[in-house]
């Protein structure tokens, strides 16, 4: 009678558990994770980014986290299989202009945007620092300086003028590090996201919110900085900054209406403009805020939308219309390319003999009609 021997099914059971129990225990040495393996997540275009696997925000859009994903825009280490080292030199704010060469700036995103921004009145300060030395009488006259923000932190220069504009002027400049300086100043600068970004929707799942970044600037961006100085910003949606404190009177004691700083104002009539629901980008073109890498001393230099240009009337809007027209149809040079001599982009619609200017906010249609006089 043969000897008793194990099934070959048991024998092979038993073998195939220690193989399992030997392969699951780390090489010697090599401490055993803590947490689960990260699960591998990529883009729409295959690029593996691990740290969607964990963060649910999205800003949607172009620029939507499974178009991206988190690294592209944050930096840190997408790769990383543990936090610590997954977020080792993230950035909160990929829209600084300190960090646009590997963000915003980089090959392949907006590398010519960020040139012309860098040279820009908004981010040199140049024309505001220009005009209070020469009003002030502490130079030569326009343009006989080419002092920049960037220079005048650099160069100890202390005058009169100089000091009124690091006290009033100096936060509202793109190179300022959002959230770098106190109470309601926190809010300005911050580079791209000084103008392109957006709060998210307010019906947005608390995991899913995120910053929203959008092409057409909202008004109140603009009037986050553009507040003081010719108060252009208060007069066009219809405030007037009003002295004293709490003054004008109202229905017998002191006014309640104030801006984020603390100043009172009171109501005016608003900009026949901001009445139609045009927004500052409407007129502002990209050219005229984001500059054309030509460093201005003025922001006259850098204008190139006037009243004219779209109330003139008749045919002489038709070159701003075919413009639209072809950029429309991806057939006009891209947002990245300016062209000299160029009509301004301005969203121009031709209906016959009838132009219009469509909102980029609200993509209405405003009828252009020709000036009164």
């Amino acid at each position: 009678m043969p000897p008793n021997r194990p099934p070959a099914l048991l024998c092979l059971a038993l073998m195939l558990a220690w193989l399992s129990t030997a392969a699951a225990a780390p090489p010697a040495g090599v401490p055993a994770l803590d947490h689960p393996p990260p699960t591998v997540t990529r883009t729409t275009a295959g690029q593996v980014d691990l740290c969607l696997g964990c963060h649910r925000q999205d800003p949607g859009g172009a620029h939507a986290r499974d178009v991206l994903g988190c690294a592209a825009c944050h930096l840190g280490d997408p790769l990383a299989g543990d936090k610590t080292r997954a977020h080792r030199g993230m950035v909160k704010n990929p829209g600084e202009l300190r960090l646009g060469p590997r963000t915003c700036g980089q090959a392949g995103c907006h590398p010519n945007q960020l040139r012309w921004v860098e040279n820009s009145l908004m981010a040199t300060n140049r024309g505001i620092i220009d005009a209070l030395r020469t009003y002030w009488g502490e130079s030569a006259g326009p343009g006989a300086e080419d002092l920049t923000v960037h220079g005048l932190a650099r160069s100890g220069l202390t005058s009169p003028a100089l000091d009124y504009f690091r006290k009033l002027c100096g936060s509202c400049h793109l190179w300022m590090e959002k959230g770098s300086l106190p109470d309601f100043l926190a809010a300005k600068g911050g580079g791209c996201t000084a103008c392109h970004q957006e709060k998210p929707e307010p019906d947005t799942p608390r995991e899913r919110a995120h910053t929203r970044i959008t092409r057409d600037a909202p008004l109140e961006n603009c009037v986050r900085c553009h507040n003081r100085s010719g108060r252009i910003g208060l007069s066009y949606q219809g405030l007037m900054e009003s002295e004293g404190y709490g003054t004008p009177y109202e229905a017998g004691d002191l006014g309640t209406h104030q801006l984020e700083d603390g100043r009172y104002v009171r109501s005016m009539p608003d900009d026949v403009h901001h009445r139609k629901g045009l927004a500052c980008v409407d007129c502002h073109t990209q050219r005229e805020t984001m500059g054309d890498g030509t460093r201005h001393v003025h922001f006259e230099e850098q204008l190139e939308v006037r009243c004219v240009t779209c109330h003139a009337g008749g045919e002489a809007l038709r070159p701003l219309a075919e413009a639209y027209a072809l950029r429309k149809r991806g057939l006009g040079p891209p947002s990245g390319v300016q062209v000299k001599r160029a009509p301004p982009r301005l969203d121009v619609v031709a209906k016959g003999t009838a132009f219009f200017l469509e909102g980029r906010r609200d993509r209405k249609l405003h009828p252009l009609d020709p000036v009164s006089y």
